[in-house]
């Protein structure tokens, strides 16, 4: 029919568009619809259940592919507080019947190894996810919601009952390379991240944990009494521990094994209520060399990042993993030691001489000097450095031959030295000549081997200041005094 048709006729034409728009509609259905399944198939070769079937399949492979198992670095949430921030060690061993034993030894089994077995799956969840989905007293100690004994005191009561520590069972795999060095999982609820490495073959997981904890005990010590140095490219900070007090947590149940310490980092010259900046970390044993992990990367001036160091036994250093310039070490023992018995500061320390530790001269003087107190009837006690009539003064505590207390008081002035301090006999508070002239080994000792210079190193390991080593700078090295620091409450 001619157009002119349409044009003369609006009622008809709309009747034409209308029909040819369904004609349209059908033709696109009918192309659609005769599509094939092989059509389908070269976008999606296999269906959505074998595909997350195959993912669940890949990461389960990847958790069974550690033959000894993996140690995770647990951390329930992002917080500071400790317990809830706290970094925890779980030792994991999957198995391919879906059963996974977890062990661990720390806080919240009483210091005391403890191991327990529950189920495992990878799930599909818009992504992998590793579920601990039946109950693990150990993993689950840390999602459970419950309350914690050890956290409250009778001035500030605590109730997690309904939240507990806060901590995930489920965990977003976010990475897992094929190599299967490492694992990285994500908290799911908490959004934390926890690195799994594996453990080496033939290592007895009790015999791990309790290496581990030896070795943090002696560089982290719950008692420390100083602060480590992080050196970053040359930029300088400290790095306290923090530790709970009674006024916030029951320390009743807190044993010296507890690791509680959340370190406060901070620059060397900065204030560190100011400056604060909490940061927990986790020790590892990797192949047998010790690792220490922050739980957050550390930035600085949003360039250079520091997370992992390794344990350099020679320099008695934390060594970073990605730069050279960057390490952890302890205090230096030599200011720590000018600190606490020369400077008049608010805190004071007493240090008391070793009678078990020193070198053999020391030890066999001691003893003479000990046999000497015996022959009248007496017992001698320590020899101990203390503030006294603000000025140094070495207590020597004994008992009479009636067993009364009793106490002798030398004096000494303390001067810096280039290596260490120099010790100045400055006489006596009393009656002590009297003493000194029936006991001549005592005599020997305090005017004779305490007046001079020492060097001034830590005992056993820079990062543990509670004992210090002072060795002769003379030229009878053999001379060296064992310090152990005991608080002075004043």
């Amino acid at each position: 029919m001619p157009t002119s048709y349409y044009n003369n006729n609006p009622q008809a034409y709309n009747i034409m568009n209308k029909i040819l728009t369904i004609a349209l509609l059908a033709a696109t259905a009918l192309a659609y619809t005769s599509c094939s399944p092989s059509e389908e198939d070269d976008i999606f070769d296999k269906s959505a259940a074998e595909r997350l079937n195959e993912i669940s399949d890949l990461y389960s492979s990847r958790l069974l592919a550690a033959p000894n198992g993996w140690a995770m670095q647990l951390y329930p949430t992002n917080d500071d507080q400790w317990p809830y921030g706290t970094g925890y060690l779980l030792l994991c061993k999957f198995n391919k019947d879906h059963s996974v034993s977890v062990s661990m030894n720390n806080m919240f089994s009483s210091n005391k190894f403890k191991e327990d077995t529950s189920l495992w799956e990878v799930i599909t969840d818009n992504g992998p996810v590793l579920s601990f989905n039946s109950h693990n007293s150990c993993l689950h100690t840390f999602s459970d919601p419950y309350d914690i004994d050890f956290t409250g005191s009778s001035n500030i009561p605590n109730d997690e009952t309904g939240e507990g520590v806060g901590g995930d069972y489920e965990f977003i795999i976010v990475d897992a390379p094929e190599d299967g060095s490492y694992m990285m999982l994500k908290g799911k609820k908490r959004g934390t991240y926890n690195l799994l490495t594996p453990i080496k073959e033939g290592t007895e997981y009790e015999t791990y944990l309790a290496l581990t904890t030896v070795f943090r005990l002696l560089h982290f010590p719950n008692n420390a009494p100083t602060f480590n140095v992080l050196n970053i490219r040359g930029e300088r900070y400290k790095m306290k521990m923090k530790y709970p007090s009674t006024d916030e947590y029951n320390t009743s149940y807190i044993s010296k094994s507890s690791f509680m310490g959340i370190p406060n980092i901070y620059p060397y010259e900065g204030d560190e209520i100011i400056d604060e900046n909490f940061n927990p970390f986790i020790i590892t044993d990797r192949n047998d060399k010790f690792y220490l992990r922050f739980r957050d990367k550390i930035t600085i001036n949003d360039e250079l990042t520091a997370q992992d160091f390794v344990y350099d036994s020679e320099r008695q250093v934390f060594q970073s993993v990605d730069d050279e310039e960057t390490f952890i070490e302890g205090d230096n023992p030599g200011r720590f030691f000018k600190e606490t018995i020369i400077e008049d500061s608010l805190e004071h320390y007493n240090w008391r001489i070793s009678t078990t530790y020193g070198s053999e001269p020391i030890r066999n003087i001691m003893t003479s000097a000990a046999n000497e107190f015996s022959a009248k009837k007496m017992t001698l006690g320590n020899f101990t450095f203390l503030r006294r009539d603000n000025r140094v003064t070495l207590n020597v505590s004994y008992r009479t031959s009636r067993n009364a207390q009793a106490n002798l008081y030398f004096y000494y002035k303390v001067e810096p030295t280039e290596n260490g301090v120099k010790f100045i006999y400055d006489g006596y508070a009393s009656t002590e000549g009297n003493v000194l002239a029936q006991m001549p080994t005592l005599k020997q000792i305090i005017e004779g081997v305490i007046p001079q210079s020492f060097y001034v190193r830590s005992r056993l390991s820079p990062f543990d200041l509670n004992e210090i080593r002072l060795t002769s700078e003379s030229a009878d090295p053999e001379q060296t005094l064992i310090l152990e620091l005991s608080k002075n409450t004043k």
